[in-house]
């Protein structure tokens, strides 16, 4: 445990913790997460590194002073001066899991392990990771990509783009093998062989579409002709690691980070919980997801089966994942306790709980691959200057797809998929609706995860 000398108290902009700051320089937060144990204690690693990723995304200098920020002099010059020469290289490795940090010992708080942990910026250097290039800010792969023409695109064309989706792929791979091996919270996408591979597709598929960002620039290196007139192209690409890095965190956060919601009877209920929060997911009830599970105790005889289903949804209603369970694995016969007893052994078998534990694991990553959750933008028909420009400024926001209109009274309702926070599309909202509305629309209402509102 580091010794406090001259400590100052900083709140992250972004982050509800406090991270404070040593004489040194060295960033300082504690994190929790539920549970007992290794995987309640990987959990609050994981936490403690969002913090500090948070912080110094929020904080360009420690020497500053904001609206938010109370510093005193007791910083070393040399320390703050370090902090901004690290500062690009401390996100970058917090984010890869790749920089030395520091960990007190675990402590309980309630039903959490708690740990302070620290990060020196003396101590960072450039991230050591086996299989992750650290000593370069560039990724040179070789890909292969095809294509046949389509919708007014040339064959080559199309087998470039291909390519270049596989190359972001394929160290968007990398990079995952090494999440998986630093943090529990991403386990859940990247369980056994198959998953991983989903899983790297996804958001290879995800980022390719803004490749322009990611690869630095590429080279053919081979063309041949293929039948039906398709090509073969041989590309050298060079991906850029760092803002690979910064999306592919972004996409991984926004299947792990949405609040989750549990409608389900016991034991199953406290099932579902333990396992979100051994994968880093919070429970609560002001949700953006939800899963609704069912138990129904059938009669065969004088045994009864068990029914039971799990689907995850939205609050739009929109279905990510359904699972049940095979209600002929186990019988009992008929007894005031019968349909806890058959639901524990249920969930006590490795083949009905892993089944169980894969539907979820997909129905994460469908948020992700259908473009985020569903979000209603409600505002008042007679506050909408040009009301049939709505649907094509909605579309042109980054992140922003599916985006349908339609009349609810007093309100035109725009019905969208947002891949981000809510917060992230109110403050992309209100710029870009400007031009459209009447100048005494009033500022946007957060009403719950799905519901945003102008009055």
């Amino acid at each position: 445990m580091i010794k406090k000398l001259g400590l100052l108290a900083l709140c992250s902009l972004s982050a509800q913790a406090q991270v404070d700051v040593l004489a040194d320089g060295t960033l300082q937060t504690q994190a929790c997460a539920y549970g007992r144990g290794s995987t309640a204690i990987s959990g609050a690693k994981a936490q403690a590194s969002a913090e500090l990723i948070s912080f110094i995304k929020g904080n360009k200098s420690l020497t500053t002073q904001g609206a938010q920020q109370h510093l005193t002099t007791s910083l070393d010059d040399d320390a703050a001066s370090l902090y901004e020469q690290q500062r690009t290289t401390m996100m970058e490795g917090l984010s890869a899991g790749a920089v030395p940090l520091n960990y007190s010992a675990p402590t309980l708080s309630g039903n959490d392990t708690c740990m302070t942990v620290s990060l020196n910026p003396q101590e960072t250097g450039e991230p050591q990771q086996q299989n992750w290039q650290q000593t370069t800010q560039n990724i040179s792969v070789t890909v292969i990509g095809q294509g046949w023409e389509k919708e007014g695109k040339t064959a080559l064309t199309i087998a470039e783009q291909d390519a270049l989706q596989r190359a972001v792929s394929q160290v968007v791979g990398v990079w995952l093998t090494q999440q998986h091996t630093q943090s529990s919270s991403t386990s859940m996408s990247i369980v056994e062989g198959n998953e991983s591979t989903n899983m790297q597709e996804l958001i290879g598929q995800q980022l390719s579409s803004h490749s322009e960002g990611l690869v630095k620039e590429w080279q053919t290196l081979q063309t041949k002709e293929l039948k039906n007139g398709g090509v073969e192209v041989t590309i050298m690409a060079v991906v850029e690691k760092a803002p690979l890095i910064q999306k592919a965190s972004k996409l991984m956060s926004m299947i792990g980070s949405p609040r989750v919601q549990i409608i389900a009877p016991e034991p199953l209920k406290t099932e579902l919980k333990v396992w979100l929060n051994e994968q880093g997911i919070e429970v609560g009830n002001a949700a953006s997801l939800a899963i609704y599970a069912k138990s129904t105790v059938i009669s065969r005889g004088n045994n009864r089966q068990l029914y039971l289903t799990a689907d995850v949804r939205d609050l739009a209603g929109n279905i990510y994942g359904q699972w049940k369970n095979d209600p002929s694995f186990m019988s009992l016969p008929k007894g005031p306790y019968v349909e806890k007893d058959l639901m524990a052994v249920h969930l006590a078998s490795e083949s009905q709980s892993k089944a169980l534990h894969n539907t979820l694991n997909n129905a994460f990553t469908q948020v992700v691959a259908r473009g985020g959750l569903v979000r209603e933008v409600m505002l008042p028909s007679n506050k909408l200057t040009q009301p049939e420009k709505l649907h094509d400024v909605l579309s042109t926001l980054g992140g922003v797809s599916d985006v349908s209109i339609h009349k609810q009274q007093k309100y035109t309702v725009a019905s969208l998929r947002f891949k981000g926070n809510t917060g992230e599309l109110a403050n992309a909202l209100d710029q870009a609706l400007m031009t459209i509305t009447a100048k005494n629309l009033s500022k946007i209402t957060v009403e719950d995860d799905f519901t945003l509102r102008y009055k």
